[in-house]
């Protein structure tokens, strides 16, 4: 009886928070653990866990092939919840099947799982601006992320409350 009004409680404050806009539920994505997440304020950070609504040319490309789902972002898309790896200053560039970011090496696929060729949004190099970052799954070795859309803006950050997979990569 005690355990079972304690989950009704820890449901009904999980519930309140998600009216308030504060829990985000990833039961879609396989580019992140699935689990519930609660959105805080602050400067975003690497390691930070994020969410983004891509561009609307980017976001067409992943809604006809299927990489996202219907959601609530400004173009139909879901947002794309990933790992902050690139922040503001950080140098970047394209070269030999891989994005160089500071100097650590994230394998560019040429094929997605179904054999189609794979589109590169964005130049070949520079430097991340104000505003701009690069998000990578650390959950899917084949995750589509900044390695094929580039530099994006974050609408929120994430911190883990409650995992139900361990991260795979």
């Amino acid at each position: 009886m005690r355990t079972t009004l304690g989950l009704l409680l820890v449901l009904f404050i999980l519930l309140i928070l998600n009216f308030t806009h504060r829990i985000y539920f990833n039961f879609f994505t396989h580019s992140l653990a699935y689990g519930i997440y609660m959105r805080f304020e602050g400067t975003p950070r690497k390691g930070d866990y994020a969410a983004s609504c891509l561009t609307p040319k980017i976001a067409r490309y992943g809604m006809d092939r299927h990489y996202l789902a219907s959601g609530n972002c400004s173009t139909g898309a879901v947002k794309v919840l990933k790992v902050i790896k690139g922040i503001p200053g950080d140098h970047f560039k394209v070269e030999q099947g891989s994005l160089i970011l500071n100097g650590h090496a994230y394998n560019i696929k040429t094929k997605d799982s179904s054999g189609r060729a794979l589109r590169v949004f964005y130049r070949q190099e520079g430097i991340l601006k104000k505003g701009e970052y690069f998000l990578l799954s650390n959950f899917a070795a084949n995750s589509w992320d900044s390695r094929y859309w580039g530099p994006v803006g974050i609408e929120f950050l994430l911190k883990p409350l409650l995992v139900f997979e361990k991260v795979k990569v």
